[in-house]
């Protein structure tokens, strides 16, 4: 039986069973650079918090900012995400994006009830399966589940070099669509297809031991909804704060419509590791749900839903 808050539910289906897979190793921190062109600040903190957008799809208005989907679920709290200190987030350049993990990263359109477009981010951890948070499938103050999700993989403004993919099948857990927790917040989304997947590639996704994050640096990336309509990937890394059972905390800089973006370490020894899902933020942290024995059973167990 899944502990206490990852009870697994969907969008259109029956609870599925889960397994367990066995903890991983302890991994070294050998980290190796993301972009070439990033380099960690030395300045003066500062801090600048999320503002409203003004809703619309960039679809049919290219140059309306649409909201974050986190607002759906928490209110226009002023507090959802935060650029801590200096704004250091880089763009990952056009040409990156043929690679992973950057092409597995996708700028999400998320249709809700009302109809509604919000802006948020979401990854591939299968070929018909993304991970992404659970207030981004799941909008508690908008009709619950999404109606529909629309995924461009590595996006970098009006080009979609994988198109667009539209997905109505959404999985989280009990603790988020019921308890509204942010210890639970995160989930999946479907694809009915593998054809866009099979292309792109996954992200691996582990469980490691709190020792393994002494110091581990990590690293975000998404389409946050201040840089240019929420069209472009915007990439940050910095050393873990602090763990928790449940979460990550990290002052790496994200915004509004970087919810569901990948939380991952890239090692000499491991390669690229996914270890969370970005979904929050405040004043002088962010945070994300770190990726548990618990959420490994329901990741795989989605896998072939």
């Amino acid at each position: 039986m899944a502990a206490p808050g990852h009870q697994p539910v969907s969008s259109d289906a029956p609870q599925l069973e889960s397994f367990r897979i066995e903890e991983a190793a302890p991994a070294p921190v050998t980290n190796r650079p993301s972009l070439p062109y990033y380099r960690p600040p030395e300045r003066p903190p500062k801090i600048v918090l999320e503002s409203m957008p003004v809703a619309g799809d960039d679809d049919d208005f290219p140059n309306v900012a649409l909201p974050d989907v986190a607002i759906a679920s928490f209110g226009d709290s002023g507090f959802l995400e935060a650029v801590i200190g200096q704004d250091d987030r880089v763009k990952v350049a056009k040409p990156l994006l043929k690679a992973n993990p950057w092409r597995q990263i996708c700028s999400l359109r998320i249709r809700s009830q009302s109809d509604q477009i919000y802006v948020g981010t979401g990854w591939f951890i299968s070929p018909k399966t993304l991970a992404t948070a659970g207030h981004c499938v799941f909008l508690k103050n908008d009709g619950g589940w999404a109606k529909s999700i629309d995924i461009m993989p590595a996006r970098f403004g009006n080009n979609k070099p994988f198109g667009k993919v539209t997905a109505k099948r959404f999985s989280a857990v009990d603790g988020w669509t019921k308890d509204s927790s942010r210890d639970f917040d995160y989930g999946v989304i479907h694809l009915e297809s593998s054809a866009v997947g099979d292309q792109i590639g996954n992200f691996e996704v582990r469980s490691f031991p709190d020792s393994t994050f002494n110091n581990m640096l990590l690293k975000v990336s998404g389409y946050p909804a201040d840089r240019e309509q929420a069209q472009f990937q915007y990439f940050h890394e910095r050393p873990v704060q602090q763990v928790t059972a449940t979460r990550l905390f990290y002052d790496i800089d994200t915004f509004g419509g970087q919810s569901g973006s990948p939380i991952w370490q890239d090692t000499e020894e491991n390669g690229v590791v996914a270890v969370g899902i970005h979904t929050t933020g405040g004043i002088s942290s962010n945070s994300g749900t770190r990726i548990s024995d618990e959420v490994i059973d329901n990741l795989i167990s989605w896998l072939e839903a």
